[in-house]
């Protein structure tokens, strides 16, 4: 009972706000119309007859068409690769007696970022999950991976049909994982349970400040559907000395080195155009 008066209540309030909010609207009596006696199918022909001849079926698609084809304001996912600059040169130095001559400085990752458009003003959710690098001694394997968040925001100084030049910056963390691990265990006898055996995992997290530019080439189809051809490029720098963890622990462990000086990156965009009518 509760609940039908509920919506009785909604009804009329429904029906108060149309008469006070539209006193223009014509009002209608069809209370002597018998509904069994209405050829539904011929007044759905007539009513679509007369939104095509008010032009009302041309001014929403007209809607759509400015909506979804707006240079100035839209929405898309940048998918791409990013490749990172690192400097590890204090970790190759402290490694290399023992046997590790090949640790890669090339942090390389997926890059995925979603970038809203609006006023010539851009602004970036990106996000760079991280490839792992992976080099070894005659006895250990040992990883290493750099993943990043950031937000950032830029500005076309072109304003160009098929080119954009945005100046950016950008804030967010940036993590650099390192594993080393035992290649082969031989576990024979019981007392080889108690042989020690290498897992070591270090993480350090920072955050860090990035500047620099993003060039666009647009290419259109005739519904107006873009795909944009983007190069990214930015400078990093880290704030502070970062936080540490060794095995899942807080650490006074310190690591002299630049996880990444710079980043280059290549992203495609596709931003849907107009649908036929």
């Amino acid at each position: 009972m509760k609940l039908f008066l509920s919506v009785l209540a909604c009804v009329l309030s429904m029906t108060c706000l149309a008469q006070h909010h539209f006193p223009g609207m014509r009002k209608y009596d069809f209370s002597k119309v018998d509904p069994s006696t209405v050829d539904k199918d011929e007044l759905k022909k007539k009513l679509e007859t007369a939104r095509v001849a008010s032009g009302y079926d041309s001014l929403q698609a007209l809607t759509a068409y400015v909506y979804t084809t707006d240079d100035n304001q839209f929405a898309t996912l940048a998918i791409g690769y990013q490749h990172a600059f690192a400097s590890l040169s204090n970790l190759k130095r402290e490694l290399a007696p023992y046997g590790f001559n090949n640790i890669s400085e090339n942090m390389s990752n997926i890059l995925l970022s979603l970038d809203l458009y609006k006023n010539r003003f851009m602004t970036s959710f990106i996000l760079t999950p991280g490839f792992r690098n992976k080099t070894s001694n005659e006895d250990l394997e040992l990883r290493t991976k750099r993943r990043t968040i950031e937000v950032g925001v830029g500005y076309d100084l072109v304003k160009n049909r098929h080119i954009d030049l945005f100046p950016q910056i950008a804030i967010g963390f940036q993590d650099f994982l390192l594993d080393v691990k035992q290649n082969s265990i031989n576990v024979n006898t019981i007392p080889d349970l108690l042989e020690p055996m290498v897992n070591t995992s270090m993480r350090k997290r920072d955050f860090i400040f990035t500047y620099g530019g993003e060039f666009d080439y647009k290419i259109y189809t005739e519904s107006r559907a873009r795909i944009i051809l983007g190069v990214r490029y930015a400078q990093v720098v880290e704030a502070g000395a970062g936080h540490y963890r060794v095995n899942g622990e807080s650490s006074d462990f310190r690591l002299n080195d630049e996880i990444a000086k710079s980043t280059l990156s290549l992203v495609v965009k596709m931003v849907p155009g107009a649908h036929g009518h």
